[in-house]
C-alpha cells in the first residue's frame, strides 16, 4: 500500500513539473521577440522588459480611453523598435461605440513622412469626394519605404458617361462607383460594382426620375445609400430636371426610395453623424409664384425613416455668412458643412466656424468655393476654387493656408493612404501627394503637350470643357483608386476618353479590410512574414498581400512610435494590450493573443 502511495505522488509531482515547463515553455515562447507591451489600463509603462516606456500625452488611463482630439501615446525611438526588413507582428483590442462622430483614426503608426519610411494601422472608411466618410470601421496596414508603383487603368464602369462622380466608396468588400449623364437616358443614375481588372457589374439605375446622375454614396448603419442629382450647372434650370431623391442599395439592380429632401435639383453631399444620415444640396426648383431665388435660404436635411425628412440647418444664402452645402466632414465630434463659408453642427445647433480663405488673392474671395473637407494629422483640410489650395482648420474662426496643389483650381478629393495625404484636383484631373510643406504631382491623367489650361476667372465656354477633374478617391483592397471626370459631366462637352475611367496605384504596401470591424471590442493584429503583409480580426485572417521583395522595405526610422495618433486623425475609443514582435505570430499564436481578454470592458 505505502508502495502504491509513494508511486501515485512521484507521478503526480511528475506530471507537475512537466505541466510546469510546458507552460513556461508556452511562456517563454509568447515573449520571444516581444520589444513592446503596452498595457495601457493605469500606466502606459512597456511590459516587455525593453523599457520602451510610454509618454502620456492626454490619454485617460483609469479607462484606455482616447478622445479623438489630441489624446495619444508617445514611445521614444529605440533601437530594438527599429524593424529594418524583418518580419514583425503588432497587435492591440481596441474599441469604439457604436454611433460615430469623428473619424475613428490611428491605431499604432511608425511613420517618417519627410522619408515615407514606416508602417501605419489605422481604422477608417471611404469618403470619395463631397460626401463623408461612412460608419463603417475598415482596417488598413501600410508599410513604406518611398516605394511607388505606375498607374494601372481599372476601366470604365459606364460606356458612354464621361463622368466618375464624387462618389467611389467600399461597401461589404467591394468597391462602387456612380456615374453622371450618359448618351441614352436610360443609362443617368447609373452605380457599378468593380470586379477586377477593367471589369465593372451594372448596378442598375437608380430612381426613375430625370434627373442625370448619382453624386454621393456612402455607408450607414450597414446600408449603402445614394443620392442622385443634376450635376451640370451649365443646363441644370433649364432642361426640366426633376428634383433629386435618396435611395438605398438593395442588392442586385435594385434600389429603395427613402424619399425627397426638399426640393433640390442637386444634392451634392451626405454624411453619416451620430447614428443619423444627412444630406444637403442647392435650393430646388422655383416654386409657383417664384420668379427669382433671393431670400431663399440653402438647408442640410436629416433623414427619419421611411420616406421623411426634416430639416436640420437653414443657411444664409447671402455674404458674408453665405453657405451652398456643397461638402461634409465628421471631424471632432461635429458635422461640417462648407461652401464658400463652414458651419459645424454640435448634434442640436449649427455654427458659422469662418471662410477658408488662405492665399487666395483678395480680388478672387467673391469666388471661394469648398469643394472637399477631410482630416489629415487630426486636423479638419478644405479643398477649395479657385485656387486649389489645402486649408486647415485652426479653431473658432481661423483658417491657415496649406499650399496649392500643383497649378490646379479647384481641389474635389482628399484622402489619407498609407501615411500621406492626396489631393485630386483639375483641370488637369491631377493626383498630388503633401510632401514636407508642399505638394508634389504624382500623376495628370488629362494633360495634353503644349496645353496650357485657361484662367478660372477668364476661360470661355470652350475651354471650360476641355478641362477635367479627379473627382473622387478612396482606398481599397490596400491601393489608392482615383476617378476622372469631364469638367461639366455632360457628354454634349466633352468625350469619354481618359474621362469618365478609373485608376489605381499602390504605395509602399498595403493591405485592407474593406468590410465593417463593427462596434465594441475588436482584436486587429498586423503581421509583416516572408515579404507578404496579413491582417487578422479577432484571430481570424481577413486580408494579405501579394509577394513581394522584403529587402525594399527597410521600415527603420527615427520618428517615435505612436499609440492612438498617426498620419490620419487621432483615435476615437479605447486601446488596450498593444504588441509588437519583431517576429511574426504563428496563427496559432494570434489566436491565443485574441484569446487574451483580461481587462475589456
Amino acid at each position: 500500500m505505502a508502495f502504491i502511495v509513494t508511486f501515485v505522488i512521484f507521478l503526480f509531482l511528475s506530471c507537475s513539473d512537466l505541466l510546469a515547463k510546458a507552460d513556461l515553455d508556452k511562456s517563454s515562447r509568447s515573449r520571444q521577440g516581444l520589444v513592446g507591451h503596452w498595457k495601457l489600463q493605469g500606466d502606459c509603462l512597456d511590459y516587455s522588459g525593453k523599457e520602451n516606456h510610454g509618454i502620456n500625452r492626454g490619454v485617460d488611463l483609469s479607462s484606455s480611453s482616447f478622445n479623438g482630439r489630441n489624446a495619444f501615446v508617445e514611445v521614444s525611438s529605440d533601437d530594438s523598435l527599429k524593424l529594418g526588413t524583418s518580419d514583425f507582428t503588432v497587435s492591440a483590442w481596441i474599441y469604439t461605440k457604436d454611433q460615430l462622430d469623428d473619424v475613428v483614426g490611428d491605431v499604432v503608426s511608425k511613420f517618417d513622412p519627410a522619408l515615407r519610411k514606416g508602417f501605419n494601422l489605422y481604422v477608417k472608411a471611404s469618403s470619395g469626394g463631397y460626401q463623408s466618410s461612412g460608419d463603417d470601421r475598415q482596417i488598413h496596414f501600410g508599410i513604406d519605404n518611398a516605394v511607388m508603383e505606375e498607374w494601372v487603368d481599372c476601366g470604365r464602369p459606364s460606356p458612354t458617361s464621361n463622368y466618375i462622380s464624387n462618389s467611389l466608396t467600399v461597401f461589404k468588400g467591394n468597391l462602387y462607383a456612380a456615374t453622371t449623364d450618359a448618351k441614352e437616358e436610360k443609362d443617368w443614375c447609373k452605380v457599378y460594382r468593380y470586379k477586377g481588372g477593367a471589369k465593372w457589374i451594372d448596378c442598375g439605375r437608380v430612381g426613375e426620375g430625370k434627373t442625370t446622375g448619382v453624386i454621393p454614396l456612402i455607408v450607414h448603419k450597414g446600408e449603402l445609400y445614394a443620392a442622385t442629382t443634376t450635376y451640370d450647372w451649365t443646363r441644370v434650370f433649364s432642361g426640366n430636371y426633376e428634383s433629386s431623391r435618396v435611395y438605398r442599395y438593395k442588392g442586385g439592380q435594385s434600389w429603395e426610395d427613402c424619399g425627397q429632401p426638399g426640393n433640390s435639383l442637386r444634392l451634392n453631399c451626405i454624411a453619416s453623424y451620430k447614428g443619423k444620415l444627412y444630406v444637403g444640396g442647392d435650393r430646388g426648383i422655383l416654386l409657383e409664384g417664384e420668379k427669382q431665388w433671393k431670400g431663399r435660404p440653402y438647408k442640410v436635411y436629416v433623414y427619419e425613416g421611411g420616406q421623411k425628412w426634416s430639416v436640420s440647418g437653414v443657411f444664409p444664402a447671402e455674404r458674408p455668412r453665405n453657405c451652398y452645402p456643397h461638402a461634409m466632414a465628421v471631424h471632432d465630434g461635429k458635422l461640417f458643412v462648407g461652401y464658400p463659408t463652414v458651419y459645424s453642427f454640435d448634434g442640436r445647433k449649427w455654427s458659422y466656424v469662418g471662410t477658408p480663405v488662405g492665399k487666395t488673392p483678395v480680388d478672387l474671395h467673391p469666388l471661394l468655393q469648398v469643394h472637399s473637407l477631410e482630416v489629415f494629422r487630426g486636423k479638419l483640410f478644405a479643398g477649395m476654387w479657385p485656387e486649389a489650395r489645402a486649408v486647415s482648420y485652426e479653431g473658432k474662426l481661423r483658417w491657415d493656408d496649406q499650399g496649392r496643389l500643383g497649378d490646379g483650381t479647384e481641389v474635389n478629393a482628399f484622402t489619407v493612404y498609407n501615411g500621406k495625404f492626396y489631393g485630386g484636383t483639375i483641370p488637369r484631373a491631377e493626383v498630388t501627394r503633401h510632401d514636407k510643406d508642399s505638394w508634389t504631382s504624382i500623376k495628370r491623367f488629362h494633360s495634353p503637350e503644349g496645353w496650357s489650361p485657361a484662367s478660372p476667372t477668364k476661360a470661355s465656354g470652350a475651354e471650360v470643357n476641355e478641362w477635367s477633374r479627379v473627382t473622387s478617391l478612396t482606398v481599397f483592397r490596400g491601393r489608392l483608386f482615383a476617378g476622372v471626370g469631364s469638367c461639366t459631366s455632360s457628354v454634349l462637352d466633352a468625350p469619354a476618353d481618359v474621362r469618365g475611367r478609373v485608376f489605381s496605384m499602390e504605395a509602399g504596401k498595403c493591405i485592407s479590410s474593406d468590410h465593417d470591424a463593427g462596434p465594441g471590442w475588436r482584436h486587429i493584429t498586423a503581421v509583416r512574414r516572408s515579404g507578404r503583409l496579413e491582417l487578422f480580426l479577432n484571430g481570424e485572417m481577413i486580408s494579405s498581400s501579394a509577394v513581394f521583395d522584403p529587402s525594399k522595405f527597410d521600415l527603420s526610422n527615427r520618428m517615435p512610435l505612436k499609440i492612438g495618433f498617426g498620419e490620419m486623425d487621432y483615435f476615437t475609443g479605447k486601446i488596450r494590450e498593444v504588441r509588437i514582435f519583431r517576429r511574426a505570430l504563428s496563427r496559432k499564436e494570434i489566436e491565443l493573443e485574441h484569446g487574451f481578454t483580461v481587462g475589456l470592458d
